[in-house]
Protein backbone atom coordinates (compact mmCIF):
# COMPACT_ATOMS: atom_id res chain seq x y z
CA UNK A 1 0.00 0.00 0.00
CA UNK A 2 1.68 3.21 -0.69
CA UNK A 3 2.25 5.27 2.02
CA UNK A 4 0.76 8.56 2.66
CA UNK A 5 2.50 11.90 4.29
CA UNK A 6 0.96 13.09 7.23
CA UNK A 7 0.14 16.72 6.03
CA UNK A 8 -1.76 19.80 7.90
CA UNK A 9 -5.04 19.19 6.18
CA UNK A 10 -5.31 15.71 7.15
CA UNK A 11 -4.79 16.77 10.93
CA UNK A 12 -7.73 18.46 10.83
CA UNK A 13 -10.77 16.31 11.53
CA UNK A 14 -8.33 15.07 14.54
CA UNK A 15 -8.28 19.01 15.47
CA UNK A 16 -12.36 19.50 15.08
CA UNK A 17 -13.28 15.58 16.54
CA UNK A 18 -11.08 15.32 19.51
CA UNK A 19 -9.73 18.64 20.48
CA UNK A 20 -12.62 21.12 19.32
CA UNK A 21 -14.87 18.73 20.88
CA UNK A 22 -13.54 18.87 24.32
CA UNK A 23 -12.98 22.20 24.16
CA UNK A 24 -16.74 22.94 23.66
CA UNK A 25 -17.54 21.25 26.30
CA UNK A 26 -15.27 22.70 28.64
CA UNK A 27 -16.08 26.47 27.57
CA UNK A 28 -20.01 25.64 27.56
CA UNK A 29 -20.50 22.94 30.70
CA UNK A 30 -17.25 23.78 32.58
CA UNK A 31 -16.73 27.97 33.87
CA UNK A 32 -18.12 29.28 36.91
CA UNK A 33 -21.40 31.50 35.77
CA UNK A 34 -22.69 29.74 32.94
CA UNK A 35 -22.64 26.76 34.17
CA UNK A 36 -24.12 27.63 37.46
CA UNK A 37 -26.69 29.51 35.60
CA UNK A 38 -27.38 27.03 32.99
CA UNK A 39 -26.15 23.38 33.93
CA UNK A 40 -26.97 23.34 37.36
CA UNK A 41 -30.12 25.71 37.68
CA UNK A 42 -31.54 23.20 34.21
CA UNK A 43 -31.91 26.44 32.13
CA UNK A 44 -32.89 24.62 28.80
CA UNK A 45 -31.06 25.05 25.65
CA UNK A 46 -33.26 25.98 22.05
CA UNK A 47 -31.07 25.49 18.69
CA UNK A 48 -31.98 27.99 16.16
CA UNK A 49 -31.86 27.63 12.55
CA UNK A 50 -30.13 30.88 12.49
CA UNK A 51 -31.37 34.60 10.88
CA UNK A 52 -31.07 37.63 11.79
CA UNK A 53 -33.18 37.57 14.58
CA UNK A 54 -35.91 35.14 16.89
CA UNK A 55 -39.36 36.59 17.61
CA UNK A 56 -41.36 35.67 19.94
CA UNK A 57 -44.96 36.40 20.75
CA UNK A 58 -46.01 36.68 24.53
CA UNK A 59 -49.43 36.97 26.06
CA UNK A 60 -50.40 40.25 27.33
CA UNK A 61 -53.96 40.09 27.82
CA UNK A 62 -55.70 36.75 27.97
CA UNK A 63 -58.44 35.49 25.32
CA UNK A 64 -61.08 34.25 28.26
CA UNK A 65 -64.01 34.97 30.21
CA UNK A 66 -65.18 34.13 33.33
CA UNK A 67 -67.98 35.62 35.41
CA UNK A 68 -70.80 34.31 37.60
CA UNK A 69 -74.27 34.34 35.71
CA UNK A 70 -77.77 33.30 37.02
CA UNK A 71 -79.68 30.46 34.89
CA UNK A 72 -80.86 31.27 31.60
CA UNK A 73 -78.78 34.50 31.37
CA UNK A 74 -76.02 35.35 29.13
CA UNK A 75 -71.96 33.23 28.94
CA UNK A 76 -69.40 35.95 29.80
CA UNK A 77 -68.02 37.43 26.77
CA UNK A 78 -64.51 36.27 26.07
CA UNK A 79 -61.88 39.15 26.61
CA UNK A 80 -59.79 40.17 23.68
CA UNK A 81 -56.55 38.96 23.81
CA UNK A 82 -53.17 41.32 22.93
CA UNK A 83 -49.39 40.18 22.43
CA UNK A 84 -46.45 41.44 23.00
CA UNK A 85 -43.66 40.23 20.57
CA UNK A 86 -40.05 39.94 21.38
CA UNK A 87 -36.95 40.05 19.08
CA UNK A 88 -33.91 38.42 19.99
CA UNK A 89 -30.68 38.86 18.32
CA UNK A 90 -27.46 36.12 18.72
CA UNK A 91 -25.25 37.40 19.28
CA UNK A 92 -21.17 35.82 18.26
CA UNK A 93 -18.19 35.00 20.36
CA UNK A 94 -15.41 34.83 18.55
CA UNK A 95 -11.60 33.09 19.38
CA UNK A 96 -8.07 32.65 18.10
CA UNK A 97 -5.36 30.94 18.32
CA UNK A 98 -1.96 31.96 16.60
CA UNK A 99 1.08 29.90 16.48
CA UNK A 100 4.85 30.71 14.95
CA UNK A 101 6.08 29.16 11.57
CA UNK A 102 8.28 26.91 13.53
CA UNK A 103 6.24 25.80 15.77
CA UNK A 104 3.95 24.91 13.27
CA UNK A 105 6.12 22.75 11.23
CA UNK A 106 7.48 21.12 14.49
CA UNK A 107 4.05 19.85 14.37
CA UNK A 108 3.25 19.27 10.93
CA UNK A 109 4.41 15.99 10.62
CA UNK A 110 2.78 13.68 13.90
CA UNK A 111 -0.48 14.16 14.68
CA UNK A 112 0.17 13.51 18.23
CA UNK A 113 2.55 16.56 18.42
CA UNK A 114 -0.15 18.59 17.47
CA UNK A 115 -2.76 17.46 19.34
CA UNK A 116 -0.35 18.07 22.48
CA UNK A 117 0.15 21.39 21.54
CA UNK A 118 -3.48 22.23 20.97
CA UNK A 119 -3.61 20.76 24.75
CA UNK A 120 -1.16 22.86 26.20
CA UNK A 121 -3.01 25.67 24.14
CA UNK A 122 -6.15 24.50 25.15
CA UNK A 123 -6.35 25.92 28.76
CA UNK A 124 -5.51 29.31 28.14
CA UNK A 125 -7.86 29.82 25.47
CA UNK A 126 -10.76 28.11 27.53
CA UNK A 127 -9.63 31.05 30.60
CA UNK A 128 -9.99 33.80 27.90
CA UNK A 129 -13.46 33.19 26.40
CA UNK A 130 -14.81 31.68 29.42
CA UNK A 131 -13.67 34.98 31.15
CA UNK A 132 -15.91 37.07 28.50
CA UNK A 133 -18.40 34.76 28.79
CA UNK A 134 -18.82 34.45 32.43
CA UNK A 135 -19.11 38.52 32.40
CA UNK A 136 -21.73 38.39 29.52
CA UNK A 137 -23.97 36.24 31.35
CA UNK A 138 -23.94 38.57 34.31
CA UNK A 139 -23.77 41.70 32.36
CA UNK A 140 -26.68 44.15 30.60
CA UNK A 141 -25.39 43.53 27.33
CA UNK A 142 -23.50 46.36 26.64
CA UNK A 143 -20.48 44.85 27.08
CA UNK A 144 -19.25 47.11 29.73
CA UNK A 145 -16.60 45.96 32.09
CA UNK A 146 -16.19 48.70 34.49
CA UNK A 147 -15.45 52.74 34.73
CA UNK A 148 -12.64 54.26 35.70
CA UNK A 149 -12.99 55.60 39.47
CA UNK A 150 -9.99 58.12 39.88
CA UNK A 151 -7.56 59.83 38.26
CA UNK A 152 -4.62 57.98 35.93
CA UNK A 153 -1.57 57.56 37.25
CA UNK A 154 1.36 57.43 34.81
CA UNK A 155 4.10 55.10 35.91
CA UNK A 156 6.53 56.28 33.83
CA UNK A 157 7.34 53.30 32.50
CA UNK A 158 4.77 52.39 29.62
CA UNK A 159 2.01 51.29 32.45
CA UNK A 160 -0.69 53.64 34.04
CA UNK A 161 -2.72 53.14 37.02
CA UNK A 162 -6.55 54.00 38.15
CA UNK A 163 -9.18 52.50 40.59
CA UNK A 164 -11.63 50.55 38.32
CA UNK A 165 -15.26 50.89 40.06
CA UNK A 166 -19.52 50.16 38.90
CA UNK A 167 -18.75 46.34 37.98
CA UNK A 168 -20.74 45.89 34.75
CA UNK A 169 -21.45 49.46 34.12
CA UNK A 170 -23.63 49.33 36.81
CA UNK A 171 -23.82 52.46 39.76
CA UNK A 172 -23.21 51.15 42.94
CA UNK A 173 -21.72 47.42 42.05
CA UNK A 174 -18.10 47.39 43.22
CA UNK A 175 -15.51 44.69 43.20
CA UNK A 176 -14.93 45.47 39.65
CA UNK A 177 -11.62 44.57 39.55
CA UNK A 178 -13.24 40.99 39.09
CA UNK A 179 -14.19 42.02 35.72
CA UNK A 180 -10.61 42.17 34.29
CA UNK A 181 -7.87 39.36 33.54
CA UNK A 182 -4.46 39.64 33.42
CA UNK A 183 -2.76 39.90 29.86
CA UNK A 184 -6.42 41.09 27.89
CA UNK A 185 -6.84 43.58 25.80
CA UNK A 186 -9.35 46.50 26.82
CA UNK A 187 -10.62 49.85 25.42
CA UNK A 188 -11.93 53.08 26.94
CA UNK A 189 -15.19 55.49 25.96
CA UNK A 190 -16.10 58.45 27.73
CA UNK A 191 -20.02 57.61 26.31
CA UNK A 192 -21.81 54.49 27.97
CA UNK A 193 -22.55 53.95 24.24
CA UNK A 194 -19.20 53.91 23.01
CA UNK A 195 -19.85 56.58 20.77
CA UNK A 196 -16.28 57.46 20.37
CA UNK A 197 -13.08 55.33 21.26
CA UNK A 198 -10.08 57.10 23.23
CA UNK A 199 -7.30 57.08 20.07
CA UNK A 200 -9.41 55.19 17.92
CA UNK A 201 -7.02 53.38 15.54
CA UNK A 202 -3.99 50.63 15.81
CA UNK A 203 -3.61 52.46 19.31
CA UNK A 204 -6.60 52.35 20.77
CA UNK A 205 -5.97 49.72 23.67
CA UNK A 206 -4.57 48.70 26.71
CA UNK A 207 -3.04 45.58 27.97
CA UNK A 208 -3.95 44.62 31.20
CA UNK A 209 -0.89 44.23 32.93
CA UNK A 210 -1.88 43.87 36.82
CA UNK A 211 -4.68 43.75 39.19
CA UNK A 212 -4.63 45.08 42.79
CA UNK A 213 -7.45 43.48 44.82
CA UNK A 214 -7.59 45.33 47.94
CA UNK A 215 -7.24 48.83 46.41
CA UNK A 216 -9.29 47.60 43.23
CA UNK A 217 -7.12 49.35 40.92
CA UNK A 218 -6.05 48.09 37.42
CA UNK A 219 -2.33 49.08 35.52
CA UNK A 220 -1.76 49.26 31.68
CA UNK A 221 0.81 48.79 29.42
CA UNK A 222 -0.15 51.51 26.37
CA UNK A 223 1.02 54.04 24.30
CA UNK A 224 1.68 57.42 25.91
CA UNK A 225 -1.17 58.78 23.33
CA UNK A 226 -3.85 56.19 25.11
CA UNK A 227 -2.33 56.11 28.22
CA UNK A 228 -2.85 60.36 27.79
CA UNK A 229 -6.53 60.26 26.77
CA UNK A 230 -8.04 58.00 29.44
CA UNK A 231 -9.40 59.86 32.39
CA UNK A 232 -11.74 59.39 35.32
CA UNK A 233 -15.24 58.46 34.68
CA UNK A 234 -14.35 56.43 30.85
CA UNK A 235 -16.11 53.45 30.50
CA UNK A 236 -14.14 50.18 29.61
CA UNK A 237 -14.78 47.29 27.47
CA UNK A 238 -12.72 44.29 26.04
CA UNK A 239 -10.99 45.39 22.48
CA UNK A 240 -8.21 45.91 20.91
CA UNK A 241 -6.60 47.02 17.86
CA UNK A 242 -9.33 45.38 14.95
CA UNK A 243 -12.29 45.75 17.29
CA UNK A 244 -14.40 45.99 20.18
CA UNK A 245 -17.10 43.97 22.07
CA UNK A 246 -19.59 47.05 23.48
CA UNK A 247 -22.42 49.10 21.21
CA UNK A 248 -21.12 49.32 17.64
CA UNK A 249 -21.25 52.87 15.95
CA UNK A 250 -24.95 52.54 14.89
CA UNK A 251 -26.27 51.69 18.81
CA UNK A 252 -25.84 47.74 18.51
CA UNK A 253 -25.18 45.77 21.23
CA UNK A 254 -22.27 43.13 20.30
CA UNK A 255 -22.60 41.32 23.29
CA UNK A 256 -25.61 39.52 24.35
CA UNK A 257 -27.87 39.99 27.49
CA UNK A 258 -27.03 38.56 30.75
CA UNK A 259 -28.71 38.11 33.62
CA UNK A 260 -28.75 41.91 34.74
CA UNK A 261 -30.56 42.39 31.70
CA UNK A 262 -33.26 40.04 31.95
CA UNK A 263 -34.09 40.31 35.94
CA UNK A 264 -34.33 43.95 35.59
CA UNK A 265 -37.75 46.40 35.67
CA UNK A 266 -36.14 49.17 33.43
CA UNK A 267 -33.59 50.54 35.72
CA UNK A 268 -30.75 49.30 33.92
CA UNK A 269 -31.74 47.93 30.62
CA UNK A 270 -34.73 50.17 29.69
CA UNK A 271 -35.58 48.37 26.35
CA UNK A 272 -35.45 44.15 26.62
CA UNK A 273 -35.74 42.52 23.29
CA UNK A 274 -37.64 45.06 21.74
CA UNK A 275 -39.83 45.58 24.28
CA UNK A 276 -39.78 49.28 26.74
CA UNK A 277 -40.01 48.31 29.80
CA UNK A 278 -41.10 52.19 30.71
CA UNK A 279 -44.19 51.29 29.11
CA UNK A 280 -47.19 51.18 31.91
CA UNK A 281 -49.22 48.42 29.61
CA UNK A 282 -45.51 46.24 29.44
CA UNK A 283 -45.66 45.56 33.54
CA UNK A 284 -45.07 41.85 33.25
CA UNK A 285 -41.95 42.70 31.29
CA UNK A 286 -40.59 44.33 34.72
CA UNK A 287 -38.88 42.11 37.50
CA UNK A 288 -39.07 42.81 41.05
CA UNK A 289 -36.46 44.92 42.08
CA UNK A 290 -36.13 45.79 45.24
CA UNK A 291 -33.46 47.84 47.43
CA UNK A 292 -32.30 46.22 50.42
CA UNK A 293 -32.02 49.51 52.42
CA UNK A 294 -34.89 51.10 51.02
CA UNK A 295 -36.76 48.18 52.83
CA UNK A 296 -35.52 48.29 56.05
CA UNK A 297 -31.95 45.93 55.61
CA UNK A 298 -29.19 47.42 55.69
CA UNK A 299 -26.89 44.61 57.04
CA UNK A 300 -26.97 42.37 54.17
CA UNK A 301 -28.66 39.17 52.92
CA UNK A 302 -30.98 37.66 56.05
CA UNK A 303 -33.68 35.24 56.19
CA UNK A 304 -36.15 38.01 56.81
CA UNK A 305 -35.38 39.59 53.30
CA UNK A 306 -35.10 36.37 51.78
CA UNK A 307 -38.73 36.12 52.90
CA UNK A 308 -39.81 39.11 51.54
CA UNK A 309 -38.49 39.33 47.95
CA UNK A 310 -40.07 35.56 47.85
CA UNK A 311 -43.52 37.14 48.98
CA UNK A 312 -43.36 40.37 46.83
CA UNK A 313 -42.32 38.09 43.79
CA UNK A 314 -45.53 35.30 44.35
CA UNK A 315 -47.93 38.04 45.16
CA UNK A 316 -46.70 40.52 42.21
CA UNK A 317 -45.78 38.06 39.48
CA UNK A 318 -46.70 34.52 40.45
CA UNK A 319 -42.83 33.68 40.26
CA UNK A 320 -42.04 30.08 41.78
CA UNK A 321 -38.79 30.54 42.37
CA UNK A 322 -36.39 27.62 42.04
CA UNK A 323 -32.71 29.47 42.76
CA UNK A 324 -31.14 31.95 44.58
CA UNK A 325 -28.06 33.55 42.69
CA UNK A 326 -25.60 35.49 45.06
CA UNK A 327 -22.11 36.36 46.04
CA UNK A 328 -19.23 34.61 48.47
CA UNK A 329 -19.66 38.13 50.51
CA UNK A 330 -24.09 37.44 50.70
CA UNK A 331 -23.27 33.65 51.41
CA UNK A 332 -21.27 35.28 54.79
CA UNK A 333 -24.12 37.56 55.71
CA UNK A 334 -26.53 35.05 55.40
CA UNK A 335 -24.55 32.43 57.29
CA UNK A 336 -23.59 34.95 59.79
CA UNK A 337 -27.52 35.89 60.61
CA UNK A 338 -28.13 32.20 60.88
CA UNK A 339 -25.40 31.11 63.48
CA UNK A 340 -26.73 33.57 66.03
CA UNK A 341 -30.23 32.59 65.51
CA UNK A 342 -30.06 29.19 65.41
CA UNK A 343 -27.02 28.21 68.21
CA UNK A 344 -29.15 26.67 70.61
CA UNK A 345 -32.53 26.12 68.98
CA UNK A 346 -33.55 24.01 66.14
CA UNK A 347 -29.99 24.54 64.60
CA UNK A 348 -31.09 23.48 61.39
CA UNK A 349 -34.58 24.49 61.41
CA UNK A 350 -33.90 26.88 58.74
CA UNK A 351 -30.68 25.62 57.01
CA UNK A 352 -28.82 22.72 55.76
CA UNK A 353 -25.23 22.31 55.24
CA UNK A 354 -22.41 24.91 55.60
CA UNK A 355 -21.39 28.07 54.50
CA UNK A 356 -20.14 26.54 51.21
CA UNK A 357 -23.09 24.87 50.33
CA UNK A 358 -26.38 26.41 52.30
CA UNK A 359 -30.19 25.10 51.27
CA UNK A 360 -32.71 27.93 52.48
CA UNK A 361 -35.48 27.10 54.07
CA UNK A 362 -38.62 29.25 53.45
CA UNK A 363 -41.84 28.81 54.41
CA UNK A 364 -42.59 25.19 52.96
CA UNK A 365 -39.44 25.48 50.24
CA UNK A 366 -36.05 24.52 49.96
CA UNK A 367 -33.94 26.58 47.95
CA UNK A 368 -29.95 26.29 47.13
CA UNK A 369 -28.20 29.11 47.67
CA UNK A 370 -25.96 29.53 44.17
CA UNK A 371 -22.66 31.11 44.75
CA UNK A 372 -20.56 32.93 41.59
CA UNK A 373 -17.51 34.32 42.58
CA UNK A 374 -17.36 37.04 39.83
CA UNK A 375 -21.31 38.70 40.82
CA UNK A 376 -20.49 42.49 42.57
CA UNK A 377 -21.40 41.53 46.28
CA UNK A 378 -24.12 43.86 46.37
CA UNK A 379 -26.59 41.61 44.21
CA UNK A 380 -28.62 38.86 44.55
CA UNK A 381 -30.86 37.07 41.92
CA UNK A 382 -34.69 35.50 42.38
CA UNK A 383 -34.72 32.75 39.48
CA UNK A 384 -37.57 30.73 37.79
CA UNK A 385 -35.31 28.26 35.82
CA UNK A 386 -38.29 27.95 33.37
CA UNK A 387 -38.47 31.62 32.49
CA UNK A 388 -35.15 31.41 30.95
CA UNK A 389 -33.42 29.77 27.58
CA UNK A 390 -30.04 29.38 26.11
CA UNK A 391 -30.51 30.27 22.21
CA UNK A 392 -27.29 29.29 20.38
CA UNK A 393 -26.85 28.10 16.85
CA UNK A 394 -25.12 24.71 17.91
CA UNK A 395 -21.76 23.95 19.37
CA UNK A 396 -18.49 26.25 19.31
CA UNK A 397 -17.42 25.80 15.39
CA UNK A 398 -13.74 26.36 14.25
CA UNK A 399 -13.50 28.60 11.10
CA UNK A 400 -12.89 25.73 8.13
CA UNK A 401 -14.24 27.91 5.24
CA UNK A 402 -11.19 28.03 3.04
CA UNK A 403 -10.87 24.07 3.66
CA UNK A 404 -8.77 24.40 6.77
CA UNK A 405 -8.83 25.82 10.17
CA UNK A 406 -5.40 27.11 10.08
CA UNK A 407 -4.51 30.66 7.76
CA UNK A 408 -0.93 32.43 7.78
CA UNK A 409 -1.26 35.71 9.70
CA UNK A 410 -1.08 38.93 7.02
CA UNK A 411 -0.99 42.98 7.90
CA UNK A 412 -0.22 45.65 5.96
CA UNK A 413 3.38 45.19 5.02
CA UNK A 414 2.58 41.48 4.01
CA UNK A 415 2.19 37.61 4.80
CA UNK A 416 3.99 36.85 8.29
CA UNK A 417 5.87 32.90 9.34
CA UNK A 418 2.64 32.59 11.46
CA UNK A 419 -0.79 30.44 11.45
CA UNK A 420 -4.11 31.63 13.16
CA UNK A 421 -6.99 29.38 13.88
CA UNK A 422 -10.46 31.12 14.26
CA UNK A 423 -13.62 29.85 16.14
CA UNK A 424 -17.23 30.97 16.87
CA UNK A 425 -19.66 30.34 19.03
CA UNK A 426 -23.31 31.86 18.37
CA UNK A 427 -25.57 32.86 21.78
CA UNK A 428 -27.91 34.28 23.57
CA UNK A 429 -29.13 34.47 26.76
CA UNK A 430 -33.46 35.51 27.09
CA UNK A 431 -35.68 35.61 29.36
CA UNK A 432 -39.24 35.12 28.61
CA UNK A 433 -41.04 36.09 31.98
CA UNK A 434 -39.04 39.32 33.84
CA UNK A 435 -41.85 39.35 36.10
CA UNK A 436 -41.05 35.82 37.83
CA UNK A 437 -38.17 37.01 38.81
CA UNK A 438 -36.47 39.30 41.52
CA UNK A 439 -33.79 40.90 42.27
CA UNK A 440 -32.41 42.51 45.94
CA UNK A 441 -30.18 45.52 45.26
CA UNK A 442 -28.51 47.62 47.28
CA UNK A 443 -26.72 44.50 50.00
CA UNK A 444 -23.96 45.65 52.30
CA UNK A 445 -20.92 43.49 51.52
CA UNK A 446 -19.24 41.08 54.52
CA UNK A 447 -16.10 43.42 54.02
CA UNK A 448 -15.72 47.43 53.30
CA UNK A 449 -16.43 47.61 49.80
CA UNK A 450 -13.34 48.72 47.04
CA UNK A 451 -13.96 50.70 44.00
CA UNK A 452 -17.12 52.08 44.83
Amino acid sequence: MASVTQTLALMQNALKVIFGKSLHKDIVDDHEFMSLFQAEMNIKTEDTTGGRYVEQGHWKTLPAGAGWRADGEYLPEAGVASFMNSRLYLRKMLFTLQMSGDTMRRVQSDEGAFLDYMEEAKPALIERVNSQLDLAYIGTGAGIKARIGSSVTDNHDGTYTFVVEHHSGVTGYTDAWLAFLEGENIVFSSTAAFTALRNAGTGQYAVVTALDEDASTVTVSCNGALGSAIAKGDYIAEGDGAGYGAFDTSGNPRSLAGVLAGDDDGGIVEVYNNINRSDKTNRLWRSIVIDAVAEGYPNGLTEDLLDLAMRRGLIRGAAKTSAILTSHSQTTRYWRSLKGDQRFVNPQGNFAGGKGKLKIIIGDSTYDLRVARKLPPEVCFGIQADTWARLTLGELTWDDLTGSIWKQVTDSTGVKDEFRANGFLYEQLYCHAPRRNWRLDGLAPAETPVGS
